[in-house]
Formats: structure tokens, sequence, C-alpha cells
């Protein structure tokens, strides 16, 4: 497709060259996210904005100049006529007139062919608005002025004159010119194409068909050459420039040349898996951040090479964020011409403070960073790494070696943080496994009342009612299968929402019942994580005799992944009925399960194609589940469980959560942590300690036998019933307590051993009401004391002394609690009118 190519490149070839070889320049066409504008690109060094990095269109080298677009005026005009079969004379007077006026104004810019004057005039560039900027005399006016200026590009385009960019061809809305270009430059290969689309399985529709074909046309338009022609890079370049475009997720053209026999050998299953960028290289990691200094470039390569032999591609991922953006990169944002690792104790202290918040990425910018040790600990084994190797290599790692920045007390807080983030896992796992069986029969419920929907609306035609459960419900009338004129796939069951809502696709909602309730079981009965349950394939289940009873026993292989460890897992029946289940779902019928590849998120690669127990099937095509999928389904059974926190908030359930119940539950159960952490793949029994360690169970038990034994030593008459008399004994006992000061504090059914002398009595509870009486008998004391002073009654002096010691005592009491504090709370209005709005 392209004059310089001589020979086609594999797939493998172009993967391993992040297929975009042969490119010459990049624009920067960065897809829109999903319900959102166009996004603008921006050099990260400018807006201090590093976010995920976006692949650019490869813009191909291709020729300027094609014979059909090099043809004179009227060379062009005379094949338009060839165009005009079986059209009335004055029909086709009126089209050559509007190509002829078209032509006239691209004569008026430079170039040496029809494709360069369109270049240049910025039509192309222009998209859908490129009518507005055609100015010749002799043009319609008004809507059919737009009208004869499409008609007349889109005869242009059909005959070869013009080739627009993607950009264009995308927002050319002409089915009639795709159509047309086909017919003239390819019927043989779109009839080839057309053979295997009908003898493929019914869940096609003609929708499929029609965007498939108009795909494939726009790559000829673009390209030239004929469907034969069409390379993998040509299909990469075509699906990247699809910024904003609504038919992106419709790849099945893609699927349909690889069918064909079109695309190499060893070309990736999916547009989607050869689109992608794969695994980049440590220098593409390093440059994405654009750091400054060159020679501290090249060292942050040398190292994360050095460490990339150890590492998987996540870790050597998260280990080249933490050096290269938020430790150099963002000493050189902030300290500008910075070129050593000798940093001064001001660039050290700064930088420290910086951690603490989230100034870079995609989320939760400006937010509280909750492990900031992460990256004090990786920019310390740097410092320490360097210093160790120079001591081998002194030529090439000598000259970087420079005090650590990130000392042993920087490093301190780790321990406490780690004990405050165990203690919230544990706290949370406490609080999920009390609503765990709510959500398991929130599960089971939502996929057993989806079933039966479904199968109560698929016994009925379409536009007739049905009952469930007393309630009435009607199917949907909607056109569905491959000759309607629908987009709806076939065998897709639609229900009328009784409220007048909007309808319900019931296979859809059945679908997502079913995952949902496998997800559950699957992960609570194994605690595997997320990505191991994903890559369950058919030819995990491994049957075990048992030597001694000759009694098979079937095992689930679990392939390594976190820790590369492999493990084997028994199959309870529980778990047996779950798998049986999927596999038969899955198989829909067929004898064989389907093959499909899985991408693995956290690798960027494909698997090669494996018969996967949890895929399904999207559109066209079976896929396998991903972890975006599974967290929705989680999200939504917890609502529709309605499982709320302690604090009101709505519960939340990840895939890992499972597997620290999983782990809880089994300990707690009598397993042996060792078994435990064998079954759960850790490495370490402090790990698996870790998970488990959420009820103790020795504390528990012993505070409860301490119950036990001080019941035991006790009264049994202490936990009989009370009478009736008992009670009003009871009750009476607290009037009988009211005194002249106050209320006496003594306890249930003891008497009064001060005499009833109240006022010394510690315990008198004095009323603050009662203060008057009080400041009297402490005046009436003094008086009594002057007297017995004055009599010289010795015997009388000191209890009188005693009595008002203990007056002026519960006189400051009655004082105080007659005090009020100001807290500095702030004022509520009486009444909410008086609340002013901001």
């Amino acid at each position: 497709m392209r004059a310089e190519t001589t020979g086609r490149q594999s797939g493998q070839e172009l993967v391993e060259q992040g297929v975009d070889s042969g490119a010459d320049r990049y624009v920067d066409a960065v897809p829109a996210p999903r319900g959102r504008g166009p996004r603008t690109a921006r050099r990260p060094s400018e807006q201090h904005d590093f976010r995920t990095p976006t692949l650019p269109t490869p813009i191909l080298a291709r020729p300027s100049v094609w014979p059909e677009t090099a043809r004179s005026r009227s060379e062009v005009l005379a094949a338009l006529d060839e165009l005009g079969g079986g059209v009335p004379v004055k029909e086709r007077r009126r089209r050559r007139a509007a190509v002829g006026l078209l032509l006239d104004w691209l004569q008026t810019f430079p170039g040496g062919s029809w494709q360069q004057r369109w270049q240049a005039c910025g039509a192309d560039a222009a998209g859908s608005d490129w009518a507005d900027l055609v100015d010749v005399d002799g043009l319609q006016t008004g809507p059919d002025r737009r009208a004869q200026l499409t008609g007349a590009v889109g005869r242009l385009i059909v005959l070869g004159a013009l080739r627009p960019s993607y950009a264009w061809l995308y927002a050319l809305r002409s089915a009639s010119v795709l159509e047309r270009f086909r017919a003239r430059h390819d019927p043989d290969g779109f009839a080839a194409l057309d053979a295997l689309f009908t003898e493929d399985d019914t869940r096609l529709t003609p929708a499929d068909r029609r965007l498939a074909f108009c795909q494939l046309t726009r790559i000829l338009i673009h390209n030239g050459g004929r469907l034969a022609d069409v390379t993998l890079a040509d299909c990469v370049e075509a699906y990247r420039a699809q910024a904003g475009y609504s038919q992106r997720r419709h790849s099945y053209w893609y699927v349909l040349l690889l069918r064909a026999g079109i695309l190499p050998p060893g070309s990736p299953p999916s547009i989607w898996a050869a689109s992608r960028r794969g695994q980049l290289t440590v220098e593409e990691l390093v440059d994405g951040y654009d750091v400054e200094c060159r020679p501290v470039r090249d060292l942050l390569v040398d190292y994360l090479h050095e460490r990339q032999a150890g590492m998987d591609y996540a870790s050597l991922r998260q280990l080249a964020t933490k050096l290269v953006l938020l430790f150099w990169r963002d000493l050189e944002l902030h300290e500008p011409g910075i070129d050593s690792f000798q940093l001064s104790q001001q660039m050290v202290r700064g930088w420290k403070s910086r951690l603490g918040e989230i100034r870079y990425g995609n989320h939760r910018i400006g937010e509280r960073r909750e492990d900031p040790h992460a990256i004090l600990m990786a920019v310390r084994a740097f410092y320490a790494d360097l210093t160790h190797w120079a001591l081998e290599e002194p030529l090439r790692w000598g000259r970087w070696v420079a005090p650590n920045p990130v000392s042993a007390n920087d490093l301190r807080g780790m321990g406490k943080q780690r004990t405050r983030t165990t203690a919230r896992m544990h706290q949370r796992t406490r609080t999920q496994a009390s609503g765990l069986p709510a959500l398991v029969d929130a599960a089971e419920t939502g996929r057993r009342t989806a079933a039966a929907l479904l199968q109560a609306a698929s016994a009925v035609a379409p536009g007739e009612t049905f009952d469930l459960d007393g309630v009435q419900r009607r199917r949907s009338a909607v056109a569905t299968g491959q000759r309607a004129a629908s987009t709806r796939r076939p065998g897709v069951v639609y229900v009328d929402d009784p409220d007048g809502g909007p309808r319900c696709n019931l296979t859809l909602a059945e679908d997502n019942a079913f995952w949902t309730w496998a997800i559950v079981e699957v992960l609570r009965h194994t605690g595997m994580r997320i990505e191991e349950m994903l890559e369950l394939t058919h030819r995990a289940f491994v049957a075990y005799t048992v030597p001694d009873t000759g009694e098979v026993v079937p095992l689930l292989q679990i392939v390594p992944s976190k820790t590369d460890r492999e493990r084997l897992l028994v199959v309870s029946p529980e778990l047996a009925d779950v798998l049986a289940a999927v596999i038969a779902r899955v198989r829909a019928g067929h004898q064989q399960i389907p093959l499909v590849s899985r991408y693995d998120h956290m690798e960027r690669v494909h698997s090669s194609a494996l018969p996967f127990l949890f895929q399904r099937w999207w559109g066209a095509s079976a896929h396998c589940l991903t972890h975006h999928y599974v967290r929705v389904l989680l999200d939504r059974l917890v609502t529709a469980a309605g499982l709320t926190a302690p604090d009101g908030t709505p519960m939340r359930f990840s895939p890992h959560d499972f597997r620290r119940l999983f782990a809880t539950e089994a300990v707690a159960a009598g397993l042996p942590i060792h078994i435990a952490a064998k079954i759960l793949g850790h490495q370490t029994l402090a790990t698996t300690q870790i998970y488990v360690a959420v009820y103790d169970s020795d504390v528990v038990e012993h505070y409860r036998g301490f119950l036990a034994r001080r019941r035991a030593v006790r009264p049994s008459e202490e936990y009989r019933e009370p009478t009736d008399a008992e009670w009003d004994e009871f009750l009476g006992h607290f009037q009988r307590r009211k005194v002249e000061l106050g209320v006496c504090g003594r306890a249930y059914g003891t008497p009064c051993q001060h005499e009833h002398a109240c006022i010394r009595c510690p315990m008198l509870r004095p009323d603050p009401a009662q203060q008057h009486r009080l400041e009297e008998i402490r005046a009436n004391l003094h008086a009594r004391l002057a007297e017995a002073k004055d009599q010289d009654w010795l015997g009388e002096v000191d209890g009188l002394e005693t009595s008002l010691a203990a007056a002026e005592q519960k006189l400051a009491q009655m004082r105080r609690s007659r005090t009020t504090t100001d807290l500095g709370l702030p004022a509520i209005p009486a009444t909410p009118a008086a609340i002013t709005p901001p």
C-alpha cells in the first residue's frame, strides 16, 4: 500500500517494533475518552501535568503524488463521464459543472497534483466545515450549495483524484460515496469478505457488515490499492486516527481481514491488541518524563537496565516513576539547572515536603499521599546501589556517588504507618465479614431472578405480555436478526418497563447477574487474586488420585502470578458446582470452549488464544472479563444488597477483600496457618498473619473463660428473676435517698454508715438549688463555733470545725456545678429562616 514497501512485515515484527515502524513523523491526535470532548496535547514539562502517555497516530511515509491525482482537468472530467452510465444527460451536465467549479477553485492553490492543492487549500484540515472555504463563482446558494460541493468532492474521491485524511473521512457522512468507491476499485475483494460474513455465526447484524465495509473503504480511499494490499501498520494507523469517532469500538473489519488471510500469520488477535504499544523500553519510560539533564537521564537509564533483570514490568514502571518523576524530575522543576545528585539540605527538605501531596498523575491531584515511605525507600536504595556499584566499577558509577538524602530517621515512621494500614485493613475485613452473607444471598437472588425473567420473556412472542410473580410485563417488539434493519443483536430479548421507563435488555441483565454470582462464589471459595481468577482456563483442572484409598480428588491449577509460584487448590463441591455452571455457559452448547486472547494490563502483553473460563460474548466476538468489569459488577451488587458501613456510607467490596475474608475464615475454622499460606501463595507466614490477624482468638477465649469463672463463684440466686416486691423495694430505694441538701449516693441495699450526718458524708451529692440552705447552715456553724470557744466547750469545738470544713467543701462543689464554661462553639440560629445562604 506504500511505494517504498517491498514486502510484508509479520505481526510479531510489528509488535516488537511497537507497530510504529515505517513512521517518519507523528501527530498529536489523542483519542478522546468516552463521554468527553477531545483532549489537547500538552507538554508535561510546561504544564507539570505528567499523565499516562497516549500513543500518537503514525503517519506512514507515502508518496504525495499518485497517477490518479496527477491527471489534468480535462482528464478528470473525461473520467467523470464514465461514471454517469444510466444517468440522464441533464443530471450528468449538472454533476460535471459542479466538479468543474471545484477543480477551478483548487487550481488557485499551489501544487503539482489535485491532492497537493487539496492539502494547500486547508479543506482537508477543516473537516466537516470544508465547504465554507470554497469561494468560486457559479455555485448555488443556501443548502443546495453544500449539497453541490459534497457531491462534487465525493465524485473526485471515487475517481481517486483526492485522498483525504482519516480525520476528514470520519467526518464524511455520505455512505453512498464509500459504496461507489468500493464498487469501482475492488468489487471482488469486498465480495470475498461478504462471503465470509454470511458464513459466520448468527450473532452478526447488518450494522456489523456496514460498519466493517465502511472502515475498510476509508482505508482504501486514504491509501489507494486493494484490500489484498492492506498491512497491519495500515490497520493501526486507521484505528488510532479515530479520535472522537463514535464507531471506534466496532472493529469487526479487522477480524474480517484476519479470517480472509489478508493480514500475515502471527498478527495480533484484535485491532485493539495491535494498536497497543505493549511494554515500553527503559529509554521510553525515562524519556516520557522529559528529563532535561542528559547525563542524569543516561544514568537513570543505565540504573534501570541493571535493575530490570530482577523485576517484572509492572515493578519496573513503578520504580521508574519513583526515581525519574517523583524524585529527579520534581527536583528539576523546582531547582532549575540542577545536574548533580549532591543535594543541599534546602533541596532535600523541599523535596520531602512535596512528597506529602500528590502532584502528578491522572487522579487525586492535591490530596495527601498515603505512602511516601515507598518513594523514600526507592531513593535511598538508589543512592546505596550507586555507592556499592562504584566499588566494583568506579569509572562507570563513581562520579555519581553522593551523600544519601534519605536517612534512617526518615524511615522511622514506616513501621507505624504499616501498623495503621494493617489496622484499617483489619477493621475493613471485620465490617465486610458481617455483610458477606447478605452479599452472597443478593448475588444468588439476582441470578435466579434475572434467569427467571429472561426465560419467561423468551417464551412469548415480541409484543406480547407475560406474568411473573404477579407483575405484568411486555416483551418489546424490537426487530433483531440478520435481516432486520436494526442494530440489535440476534437473540437479544428486551422488555418494556412497567413504570414507563426505558426498555431493559434482559439478555444483558441476565449475563451480568450470572457473572456477578460466579465471581463472588469463585473468589470467596478459593481466595485467589483477581488476575489468577481471570487467567483460569479449561486446562486448569487436574485429577489427583489418593495413593491409599484410590479416591480421585479434583484440583485446580493456579498459574504463577504475583509471586511466580504455581499452586494447586482442592475443588470443593460448592466450587465444583460454580465452575460447572461457568463451563456450561461459556460452551453455549458447543463441544469446545472458544479460544480467546487475554490482555494483561499490568505486564501489557496479550496471551495466546486459550480456553479461558471467564469470557463472555460482547458484540460479535468473545472477550475475556476485565478488572474494570469485575469491579463494576461488585459495586452494583453491593448497591443492590443495600450494604452500608457503620458510619452510614456504602460498603465497598474489592476482589482482594474476598482473599482476606477467605484467609480469616479458614484459619478461624482450624486450618493451620502454614497451610493457609500455601493455599494463598504467600512466600512468608508474616504476610498470611497480616491477612488473618483480624480477631485475636486468644484474647476473646480467655476473656470468655474469665466471665464463666466469675459467674461460677457468684451465688446463683443473683441470676434469678426478681419478684414484684423486690422490684418495688428497689425502686423505693432511690426515693429514700433524697435528703435536705441533695441526694445520697450510697449503694443499693446498704444502710447509712454516718448516722445521717449528711453534711460530713462524702456520699452526699449536693443540689445547687439548695445552696442558700447550705449557706444558712454554714453561718449557723460559725456562730456555734464562736459560742463554743467563748464558753470553753472544747469538746464541741473539734466537731464544729469538722462540720464547718465539710460545709465549705460542699458549698464549693455547689458553686462549681452552677458555673458554665464557654467552649467557643458556633451558635445555631433558632429558626432555619435565619440561615443566610453563601
